[in-house]
């Protein structure tokens, strides 16, 4: 408690702070990220004003965050470790630079969801791509410590991993500085994935638990040089082929001054390999014309490569100035001698396993610092040469230049000791889908909803315990039917597939001959409190029996034939008359976790996987029923919405906690067919695969519809949500009709319960279908045993504890 009350104080005065520097931060920061290359679009995402594709759809995702190009790049084979373990989960990649963002967007196309700009440290913004892209786990790439990242993932359960995590030596001071800020920041990390045991000591120094903290292999050795030979265009391809070059020296990521202190190096070279090509690749962009003018000091000529001429303009010896991005790594495929920059003026260095793993012999200067532990594994191999300035670079550059065996040496050892440390993708990605199984998001109420809505709620959650109160002490009278009630009900407000529930269990009692009445309120329907009694097969209007009657009627008719319905808000009412106008073997109660004054044989509670107790809180500040504790009255709970990625664990344990005695049990829905809705024939739902769609539905979850479209292959491009159980116009459908030739649809889909709620002539303009959607049960013999033998037993009604 102690710890949690420094973490909430340490978070409010950092985001205060925050708070009042951004409104000269925030614009300065605007104008400074269109003068650095970033688009309005990216500024507006950085404010945390993501928007998902349009065939997208919210949650459970993972979000990862890789800073800039290096951290792109060797998060690659990670990113497609990921997505090869998880096919069909969302994954959202941010980046902080206009040069990372592109590079990812060329080379992650079909890997990730999505690439936007990463958002500044702002509690809103940080909070808003969160409550966008719904994630199950954040993946940050090396050392983006920004606090509220983590901050914020943590008051939401989302946990967080950190994967070849380092801590350069001009950060580590400052990072020890602002320990009181950086434990609490880190302890809200679950998992960090370190480069050495100096990072690993350096994380924990921060304030990282040391548990969670280990050495993992470097990412970077997982670089896949065969696929990014393919990164070369055409062009620069064909130039090479023509021009045919003797001998290629390639000087990858300079920095300032660097190109300065090459320019001996390139011209004596020059001078003794005839036709060479001396390629210098600067690390940033806005450097490509100041590197062009320092380079021809060599007396050489320069070429961009962005101003290429024929290659039979071009004439060797001569130099060419990389001004592109992508191509530096096919590059090295190319080259026969390599100088990685930021080596020789002080900057820590670049990635060297690039060139590395195209078994080239590698140069670098004395400053390898932020690559440390690859630079010295290498050089004890003999894989690597480290020079101790520009005069010794020349030096050594020469003799490789005329010394073939040497080079060959070098990069066959560095090439064995790299292969040999292959396998980071494989265990961060192993760790990432076990944190992203075991994950239990809660998408907690900010703080001005939790002071305007928290008296509401608690008023809210003292009398639903105290209704329960009352009748398990007999204050309020319950009554009973004489044959075994069967509830389906749920915890929280909204959907959570009570009645594909109440379909599958009524179809399941069918299949051993028992004949089912299922006692429903007909919500939405004309006269509410009219009794009605429905049979199977039975044509009915929705809007006088509700949508969901409806719909059962109608699919029962082939189902469960003797299927019988009976309509009030008074359930002990609508199950007695059913019991006067025919045989019937037991009752659904279907929503009847809080009809408390009906008697029941079983209580079956729904709980979203995802988040079984909603936020925690009760309405209105949550969207709880009633408190958690009330299911202590459920005999057994159904998980529904179950992803097959995931574990539940989580929610398994929240459930334990509550009622330790109640079976738990998985499901999820499944598309088993189309339904035309001008004809009412059943068509296979692969009809619609790869098909432009328009979506729409009234139901308490929208989201889910939508993302089952995608599970199945349905490209939506439009959808539109209206309030559960709406009943449509035909204003409604005009404006579905426009809004589907809009978007070039090629068929329209809704629910089953929509069309039901669709009345009149339907002019759509295009094919329209209700898509029929059924509960598949993991456990679903032994869940149907356990109904069986709690009816066969002659349980007398459900005990209720106060």
């Amino acid at each position: 408690m102690v710890l949690n009350c420094a973490c909430l104080l340490v978070r409010y005065a950092y985001n205060l702070l925050l708070a009042a520097l951004a409104p000269v931060a925030i614009p300065y920061w605007a104008i400074r990220s269109i003068a650095r290359g970033h688009t309005w679009k990216a500024v507006l995402e950085g404010l945390g004003l993501v928007r998902l594709p349009i065939d997208s759809t919210p949650g459970p995702s993972v979000w990862f965050h890789a800073v800039s190009v290096g951290e792109v790049q060797s998060s690659l084979p990670l990113l497609r470790s990921l997505r090869q373990s998880m096919p069909t989960v969302p994954i959202y990649l941010t980046t902080g630079t206009p040069t990372g963002r592109q590079l990812a967007e060329e080379q992650v196309d079909g890997v990730v969801t999505a690439v936007y700009r990463a958002p500044i440290d702002l509690p809103w913004a940080v909070a808003t791509v969160l409550s966008r892209l719904q994630p199950r786990l954040l993946v940050v790439a090396e050392t983006e410590l920004w606090p509220n990242y983590f901050l914020e993932t943590s008051r939401r359960d989302i946990p967080a991993m950190i994967v070849n995590g380092r801590i350069s030596d001009r950060s580590a001071p400052r990072y020890r500085r602002l320990r009181f800020l950086f434990r609490h920041v880190l302890n809200g990390v679950d998992t960090i994935l370190a480069q050495s045991e100096t990072d690993r000591r350096r994380f924990v120094d921060a304030g990282a638990r040391p548990s969670c903290t280990v050495v993992s292999p470097n990412l970077k050795y997982d670089f896949d040089a065969t696929a990014r030979t393919q990164n070369l265009s055409p062009v620069l391809a064909q130039t090479l082929l023509e021009l045919s070059p003797s001998f290629v020296v390639v000087a990858g990521s300079t920095r300032e001054s660097e190109e300065s202190m090459l320019v001996p190096s390139l011209r004596e070279i020059a001078e003794r390999v005839p036709k060479c090509l001396l390629v210098v690749a600067p690390r940033h962009p806005k450097r490509f014309e100041t590197a062009a003018e320092t380079l021809r000091a060599t007396s050489l000529p320069v070429y961009r490569r962005s101003q290429l001429p024929a290659s039979e303009e071009i004439e060797l010896p001569a130099i060419l100035v990389l001004d592109s991005l992508g191509e530096l790594a096919a590059l090295y495929g190319h080259a026969d001698l390599v100088f990685v920059g930021g080596s020789l003026n002080g900057w820590g260095g670049h990635n060297v396993l690039e060139p590395v793993l195209f078994r080239k012999p590698v140069v670098v200067g004395p400053h390898m610092q932020n690559f440390r532990q690859i630079a010295s594994d290498l050089r004890r191999v003999g894989g690597l040469v480290e020079v101790d300035g520009p005069d010794g670079l020349r030096e050594k550059l020469l003799e490789l230049a005329e010394s073939p065996a040497e080079r060959d040496s070098i990069g066959r050892a560095g090439l064995e000791f790299a292969r040999a440390q292959r396998g980071a993708a494989k265990i961060a990605s192993g760790k990432a889908v076990e944190l992203y199984r075991q994950a239990s998001p809660t998408r907690r109420p900010g703080i001005i909803r939790r002071i305007c809505l928290g008296i509401p709620a608690a008023a809210w959650s003292g009398l639903a315990r105290l209704r329960r109160h009352a009748y398990a002490r007999g204050s309020i009278a319950t009554r009973a039917l004489d044959v075994p009630v069967l509830s389906v009900g749920n915890l929280v407000a909204g959907g959570t597939g009570k009645t594909p529930t109440t379909a599958w269990l009524v179809e399941r009692l069918w299949d051993h001959r028992l004949v089912v009445g299922v006692l429903t309120r007909g919500y939405g329907r004309r006269r509410p409190n009219r009794l009605r009694l429905l049979k199977a097969g039975d044509s009915v209007d929705s809007r006088e029996v509700g949508d969901e009657p409806a719909m059962l009627a109608e699919k029962f008719a082939s189902t469960a034939p003797q299927t019988r319905f009976g309509i009030h808000p008074d359930r002990f009412l609508a199950g007695t008359a059913l019991r006067r106008d025919g045989h019937v073997d037991c009752f659904v109660l279907d929503d009847g976790f809080q009809h408390i004054q009906l008697r029941r044989t079983v209580n079956i509670v729904l709980l979203d996987g995802e988040a079984p107790f909603g936020n925690g809180y009760t309405l209105p500040l949550g969207r709880l029923r009633e408190p958690p504790a009330s299911l202590r009255n459920a005999d057994l709970v159904l998980l529904t919405r179950c992803e097959p990625t995931v574990d539940y664990g989580a929610a398994r344990a929240l459930v334990a906690r509550e009622n330790p005695r109640a079976a738990v049990f998985h499901s999820r829905m499944a598309v088993t067919y189309l339904v035309d809705l001008g004809t009412r024939r059943s068509t296979e739902p692969e009809l619609l695969a790869n098909k432009r769609v328009a979506a729409f539905c009234g139901i308490g979850n929208p989201e889910s519809f939508f993302r089952q479209l995608g599970r199945i292959g349905y490209r939506s491009v439009y959808r539109r949500s209206f309030r559960d159980h709406y009943r449509y116009t035909a204003r409604d459908v005009a404006d579905l009709r426009a809004a589907a030739a809009k978007a070039r649809a090629e068929a329209i889909v809704t629910t089953a319960k929509d069309a039901m709620n669709l009345t009149g002539r339907l002019d759509f303009g295009l094919p329209a279908y209700a898509l029929g959607i059924e509960l598949e049960v993991n456990e679903s013999e032994e869940l149907i045993a356990r109904v069986l033998d709690a009816m066969g037993s002659g349980m007398d009604g459900l005990k209720i504890d106060p």
